[in-house]
Order: C-alpha cells, then structure tokens, then sequence
C-alpha cells in the first residue's frame, strides 16, 4: 500500500503486510496547534450544512453503469468535469459559494471506515479532506472567509459489509470494548486529519453530529462516555460538542434528526434541521416518496418554523447531495435560487427575528411514486400471502431483500421452512405488497403473521400508513409491541390495520417490515386480507 500525503501535517502509517489494510493515524496536535481553535459561542445563533465531498466525476458517485450512460443523479452539478474531491478548485468554489449563502460552517459526510481506510469506494473520505483544507487556506491568504469545517459521523460505516469485514454479518455492540474502539477512533481519526484552526467549534469544544443510530447492535450511556473520556485523552483534555440522531439513547449536548428535507423540518430545543425537498427518483431501487419543492416554498415554510423556534444551530439538509435532490448549492436546475434564498434566512435566524409570513403549500403531503404494475394478477383478489423459506411461495407479497438495515437468511425451526434475522442487533425484515391488490387504498385490512416465539426480546410491525403523526409523515407506523414469551413454538399474530396506505414509502420500496429488537426473529407465513373478504 503506497503512503498517501493527505496534507502537510498529517501522516499516515500504512502497516504491512498489505493484506490486512490496516491504516492509522499518528496524533499531530500539540497543545499550541490546539490553541489555535476559533470558536463559536454558546448563546450565537450559526448556520451549518452536510457537504458530500464523494464526488470525483466520471467515475465516482456521477453514474451508476461501468460505461458512465446511466445518469445516478436527480439534480446537476453546473460543470461537472470539474467536480471531484481530488480538485482544490472545486473545494475552493464550494466554500466561495457556502461562504455567500451565509454558512458558518460545513459537516463532511465522513464515510471513514476504521482499519480499512483505502477501500474502494470509501477512499474520498481521507483524501478528500486535505485538498479541502488547502483551498481554505488558499482563501485565507487571499483574505477570504470559509466556513469551519465539523464531522458528520455517517454511522453507516459501521456495519461489517461497509467495512469490509469478510464473513461477518453480526453489527458491533457500542456496548463493548471492540465496537467503542471502532466508533471512537472513526471520530478521533477525522480530527486527527482537519487542521484545529480550521475546527467547528463552540466555546472550544469541536463539533460532532451523529447519523442513526441503527446501523449498530447496542449502544448505551457508557457508548458515549467512552468518546468523551477518549476525546479529552487524546486532545489534551477538550470535549468534543456532539449533536446526536434522535435515534441514540445517550445524554449529549444536542439532539437532531435526520429526514427533514423530506418530511419537514425537525426541531428540537438547542438545534432546529431544514431541507428544501427530496427527490431520488434517478437512483435505481429506490421508491421513496416526493417533496416537492413548490419553487422554494417548501424550503420558505421550514425556515419560517426555524425561525420561530428557539434553535440556536440551524442544519440544512444538504449542501449537495445531488442524488436525493435535497440539495441548496449551485445546480443545473436552480442555479443559485437557494444560495440566495438560505443567505437571507440565515440573516434573519443571525439577528433572531419571528416571522409572521403563512405559507400554503400546494403538496403539504409527501407525493408517493406512481404505483407500479407488477402483480397486475392480484388486483381482483381479496387476499395475499406468502410463505417463506427454502420452498416458498410470494402470492402478491414479496420479501425485499439486498436492504443494509435489513439482512435476511434462511432457516429451518422446527422442522418448518422459514426467514430470519440474523442473531444479533436491531434489524428489520422488509415486505412489499403489490400494487395492483393495494395502494393508497382507505380499506380495513387483517394483517396476520406467524413467527417462531423465541430468539428475541420484543418485535414489532411497522407500516405505511395514513397517521401523519407517525414516523416520517406515516411510512413506518407502530402496532403493539410483541414481548417473546420464549414458549419456543409458533406463533400467529393477527392485527386490524384500519389505516394501511402501503404507498411503498419504506426502505426499499417496502410497504411493511418487522423490527427485532434483542436477538433474531423468525418468520414463516403472512397473509393479508381485505375486510370484505374476513366478512
């Protein structure tokens, strides 16, 4: 493995032999290089937003074919041929243009995979952080302001298949000493990398913001506590700010929560998160579901709730990721209509003024993708099933596999074919029903399910439904959790759905899943059934 200069004063020890791509990185900062820390303060109103810096075109994250004709993109970069995380230029515009958008400073999307630094695909993270840091400097010399520059731990990186831990399909418990390791020194590498000059901070402590929490087994307070015992050891005794995922059970310094460019903006009591709508229509197998823009009124209502809020960090979701359409940043397709437009709203959050300005949107609700035709043969039915297992059979409910939150296996319990989670963690079990038989439908429906009753220390199903007040605008609705009475036999559970959607909202394009918490569960058979057929 060759040794990569990722800036002037970082280095990088690359350990032989090559097979075990083991990377680490050697503390650099000295009590002065952390003097230089320029802070934010406390009680200052500031402005930040997600950077994907993945971006090196043709080859990285521009097209999703080897022969670069399939457009992975839903909005566009204005010159595409000069964006790439390699480029000090491209860096340098990024910041020239989130400078006049009014950003106080950036969170990296950090897809740095412990010990497996130079993975491909993964790369970007390390290396596109030093021509990063030299365009800042750059506009330092030339008397130019850049935002400062915070993590944004994007928690996916956890899971073994990302890290590319072979054979491995168990996620790491926070809870022990391997998965602290792991999640610790992601964190303490980023900032091993990034100059403390150049640090997010508020009042001297730098900033972290955590993406969900389900890409781990377990977590708990002792998770968190590890971090910051680590942190103040290794950077002579500063506590990093962190800013959780509302998914994340541990007490830290602010809570956010990650989807408000699609369902709305998410506010909380120190930080307030906002987007302009979300689109990923161009990314194959996804069907999630439409916010429109409404030429920026979606993005004017969120700002105007910030606004009123009492949120002293405002997140916007995102600077430019151009897949999912959520983003504010120089495009082909607005030009510099939410440049303009987030300066003036980061002005007058700055200033804490209300805003009295009423908004109607054309869409208040997410816009569902046209429904599809497949299983056109179960339109006139009145039930749906499906077996599973070696052997099984999909009659108009289909498992939706190849999901990272959703890893499946078969197995045989009892003699009886069946699907399972694997052993450990939080993981769910995805279904999608097809459209011809239900979609966006006001029917009663008798959801029944047979599960193997051990394994496990609760379960519960989670649908696309109507319930605004659910998770994410309805997609994942709760039914009653279902505690393993650990009888070891198998189980029916039948429920009334009196508000099932099944609109395809959920990961994968999924209309329903089973999340297992504290173990694996297994499950045989579902059928569903419309209420004029149970009559």
């Amino acid at each position: 493995m060759p040794i990569v200069r990722i800036f002037f004063f970082i280095t990088i020890l690359a350990v032989i032999p090559l097979c075990t791509m083991t990377e680490e990185f050697r503390p650099v900062w000295r009590s002065w290089d952390l003097d230089a820390i320029q802070s934010f303060h406390s009680p200052q109103k500031i402005v930040g937003t997600h950077y994907f810096y993945w971006y090196d075109y043709p080859a990285h994250h521009f097209f999703d074919n080897a022969e670069y004709t399939d457009d992975g993109l839903q909005d566009h970069f204005p010159a595409a041929e000069a964006v790439s995380f390699n480029s000090i230029d491209w860096h340098e515009k990024q910041l020239d243009d989130c400078t006049a958008a009014g950003i106080d400073f950036i969170l990296p999307v950090y897809w740095g995979v412990v010990d497996h630094y130079f993975a491909q695909g993964i790369v970007f993270s390390i290396r596109g952080l030093g021509p990063l840091q030299t365009a800042m400097e750059r506009r330092k010399r030339e008397g130019k302001p850049s935002p400062k520059i915070g993590l944004f731990y994007d928690t996916s990186t956890l899971l073994p298949g990302v890290r590319g831990v072979a054979g491995r399909t168990e996620r790491y418990d926070l809870r022990e000493a391997e998965g602290k390791d792991i999640f610790y020194r992601t964190i303490r590498d980023f900032f091993y990398q990034v100059n403390p000059r150049h640090w997010a901070a508020i009042d001297g402590r730098p900033l972290i913001v955590f993406y969900s929490s389900g890409f781990a087994a377990f977590h708990n307070q002792s998770t968190i506590d590890y971090v910051y015992a680590r942190f103040q050891r290794d950077f002579n005794g500063i506590r990093p700010y962190i800013i959780k995922d509302n998914s994340w059970g541990f007490s830290v310094d602010g809570i956010t929560q990650w989807g408000a460019a699609l369902s709305g903006p998410c506010v909380f009591d120190r930080v307030a998160q906002l987007g302009p709508g979300y689109n990923d229509s161009a990314v194959p197998g996804r069907s999630t579901p439409i916010r429109d823009r409404e030429n920026g009124n979606f993005y004017r209502k969120s700002w105007i709730d910030v606004l009123n809020s009492n949120a002293r960090i405002a997140l916007i979701e995102t600077w430019n990721e151009m897949h999912e359409g959520t983003d504010i940043c120089d495009s082909l397709e607005y030009g510099r209509q939410y440049i303009e437009m987030t300066r003036a709203y980061a002005d007058r959050f700055k200033r804490n003024e209300k805003s009295d300005e009423e908004i109607t949107l054309q869409y208040p609700d997410l816009r569902p993708r046209p429904p599809s035709e497949e299983g056109d043969e179960y339109r006139d039915q009145r039930v749906v099933r499906v077996s599973l297992g070696r052997g099984g059979k999909e009659e108009g409910i289909r498992l939706v596999r190849g999901q990272q939150d959703g890893p499946v296996e078969e197995a045989e319990i009892d003699g009886v074919s069946c699907v399972k989670t694997p052993s450990a963690g939080n993981t769910y079990l995805y279904f999608s029903v097809a459209d011809p038989f239900y979609y966006d439908d006001r029917e009663t429906l008798t959801f029944a399910y047979t599960f193997w009753d051990e394994g496990f220390e609760r379960h519960v199903l989670q649908y696309d439904s109507h319930d605004h007040s659910a998770t994410l605008d309805g997609a994942y609705k709760d039914t009653a959790l279902v505690q393993c009475a650990n009888s070891k036999r198998w189980i029916t559970n039948t429920i009334r759905l009196q508000d099932a959607r099944f609109v395809n909202r959920e990961n994968g394009g999924a209309d329903f899943r089973f999340a297992a918490a504290g173990g694996w569960l297994a499950v045989k058979e579902i059928v569903i059934s419309k209420d004029s057929a149970v009559r």
